[in-house]
């Protein structure tokens, strides 16, 4: 069970800066498509924007999980 939690902080971590270093340029586009998907036509800048944001704060709260699962395993695991 460990390796499935070890699994997953690695995965929390990669992921979070991930979301944090890519520039706003190659997320842009995504996060149009994104919006276009989920019935928003025709997105503005402020719609990219806010889900941007939405993005880094994700990014933010991944690395934070990461860091938790870590310091939980590393003090003794879950178990």
């Amino acid at each position: 069970m460990d390796f499935i939690f070890w699994f997953v902080a690695v995965f929390a971590l990669l992921y979070g800066i991930l979301l944090l270093a890519l520039p706003k340029a190659r997320l842009a586009p995504v996060l149009e498509k994104q919006l276009i998907q989920k019935g928003n036509s025709n997105p503005t800048e402020e719609d990219i924007a806010k889900k941007l944001k939405q993005f880094r704060i994700y990014g933010v709260v991944c690395l934070a999980a990461s860091g938790v699962l870590t310091a939980l395993l590393l003090t003794g695991g879950i178990f």
